[in-house]
């Protein structure tokens, strides 16, 4: 009977893992335990499906490390160790982002939404599995030398694995479905039926009945066994004849075999006859962390009163036509779920080829935006939720963001070399219909150049129309662009400002005409007075030395 591989992330359902690598560290693991380093290793060669976007080019921009490590905490049981995040950060980072598949990742996550029965389920699954893989990884111990027990032990808990995720999601009409079906096909395998019947044949050997009797103490004054009636419906017994005859054949071809060690052959037997469906486990471990993760940023954000969303994707009104307005009703950065107070949403429209020009003060949330948009881009495409009440977008063959990069001690080029080569990488990997993020363009030099750099970046990125959000100190500048209107699909948006000239963490249309520097030195203490102070002190402290 064939077994079908239990993918639940893709409309073609395969194994991804390198099952031949995988094979060999289970047998080890099986035989005499291995570690977790060998698991790692053949974990870290699962294949992911094709994907337009390269991590490289935003990954560590967006803090998607620590967005996985931080920001999508299981509601119950240990944290995900450090292979099995980076085993979501592939996921997160190398989207298919076909509609297919994002429809289909979306529509699990739907079905958890309105069966919570079924996400106790997987939760359970996921239990079952990490106690399995646990035992995998342990090593021997002492007491059992020929490593019988240690192998028993795996054994009941692949079966109770098994058992949990044939019964995680009866009914489901999702791609969950297909852990359904893995879970019941192996249960009627022939390799299952053995594993039962070995489980209980090294479990249920005979049947005992005796009398006791008991002292006033509680102390047991007499034992009596009355009857004894060995399992002989076992497909695995033998009886005494049996097994005297077959230890002595082995002693007359020269093999000293103990009972422990045929009882390890057969374990081993049964193993072998598994191991196939118990490869594919760890396919179904990855697969429901993904969407567990994707419930617990849910549970996450609905603790500081913000909501998530399944996104709507939007096409091209026809074949070549511009790429469609991305909207967000209340969107928020899910980094700042981490800060003691929750953070302010905002509504944002971008045009599909729209060039977005973002103004404002230092500590306004400009650059938290920017990772905001990103974060909900990336998400998007890889069938999670989206930090937002609602959200449309189009799917973009590449994503490209950058902050001001920073200064590191073996840099060979100063704040002006290393802009321009960012500005070089931006342009090296950029395809048509893009989303380009970039902080702070053209940051490292003196207005004046800055300016003739950043009006031919904005010229050539119109050439491929991607969608561009972009950052700027340069305030007059912008005023000048939103006048001039010399470059096409130019948008403005600037954080919005209380009556006290505060920000707000909200966005408003239009060009900011401060950045607030005089109140953000007096905010930090770098005013006259304050930096007068300090030094009169100093003075004060050479002069008594």
């Amino acid at each position: 009977m064939r077994i079908p591989a239990p993918d639940l992330l893709h409309p073609e359902g395969r194994l991804w893992l390198d099952a031949a690598e995988l094979r060999q560290v289970i047998t080890f693991a099986f035989a005499s335990g291995i570690g977790s380093d060998a698991f790692e290793r053949a974990l870290a060669k699962t294949a992911s499906a094709p994907s337009t976007l390269v991590p490289d080019c935003f990954a560590k921009d967006l803090f998607v490390d620590d967005f996985v490590a931080r920001c999508l905490p299981p509601r119950a049981g240990p944290r995900p160790s450090k292979q099995q995040r980076q085993a979501l950060v592939l996921l997160l980072t190398r989207p298919p982002g076909d509609a297919e598949t994002i429809s289909l990742r979306h529509a699990v996550l739907a079905e958890l939404g309105e069966k919570p029965a079924f996400r106790a389920g997987l939760e359970a699954a996921l239990g079952a599995l990490a106690e399995l893989f646990g035992l995998l990884e342990g090593v021997p111990r002492t007491k059992d030398p020929s490593n019988t027990y240690r192998r028993v032990e795996i054994l009941r808990s692949v079966r109770q694995a098994f058992d949990a995720v044939a019964g995680a999601v009866p009914g489901s009409s999702s791609a969950l479905s297909r852990l359904d079906r893995f879970g019941k096909a192996v249960q009627e395998s022939d390799g299952y039926r053995h594993l039962l019947e070995i489980l209980e044949h090294e479990g249920h050997l005979a049947t005992v009945d005796v009398r006791l009797r008991l002292a006033r103490d509680g102390h047991v004054r007499a034992f009596e066994i009355l009857r004894a009636s060995e399992n002989t419906s076992n497909r695995y017994y033998g009886g005494p004849l049996g097994r005297f005859f077959m230890r002595l054949r082995l002693v007359f071809r020269g093999y000293r075999v103990g009972q422990d060690e045929l009882l390890g052959r057969l374990l081993q037997t049964v193993f072998d006859e598994i191991e196939e469906p118990l490869i594919a486990l760890f396919q179904v471990r990855r697969d429901l962390e993904f969407y567990l993760a994707a419930l617990s940023l849910r549970d996450f954000a609905a603790k500081k009163g913000l909501p998530v969303c399944v996104p709507t994707f939007a096409q091209p009104s026809a074949p070549g036509a511009p790429l469609p307005d991305s909207r967000f009703e209340s969107l928020y950065n899910p980094l700042l779920l981490l800060e003691e107070h929750a953070p302010r949403p905002t509504d944002l429209t971008i045009g599909g080829r729209a060039q977005l020009i973002v103004t404002g003060p230092n500590s306004g949330g400009k650059t938290r935006l920017l990772q905001a948009i990103g974060l909900a881009q990336l998400l998007a495409q890889a069938g999670f939720f989206v930090p937002a009440k609602s959200a449309t977008l189009a799917p973009r063959p590449g994503l490209f963001v950058s902050v001001v990069e920073e200064a590191t001690a073996d840099a060979r080029e100063g704040r002006l070399g290393t802009e321009l080569m960012r500005i070089r990488k931006l342009f090296e990997r950029l395809a048509w219909g893009s989303l380009v993020i970039v902080d702070e363009l053209c940051s490292g030099t003196n207005p004046s150049e800055a300016e003739e750099i950043f009006r031919l970046v904005l010229s050539q990125l119109a050439e491929l129309e991607p969608q561009t959000v972009v950052t700027t100190h340069f305030l007059h500048f912008a005023a000048d662009l939103a006048q001039d209107r010399s470059l096409s699909y130019l948008e403005f948006m600037q954080v919005e400002l209380d009556d006290t000239q505060t920000p707000t963490f909200g966005f408003v249309p239009g060009v900011a005409t401060t950045s607030l520097a005089r109140k953000t030195a007096e905010r930090l203490g770098v005013t006259r007075e304050a930096l007068k102070g300090l030094v009169d002190e100093a003075k004060r402290t050479h002069a008594s030395a």
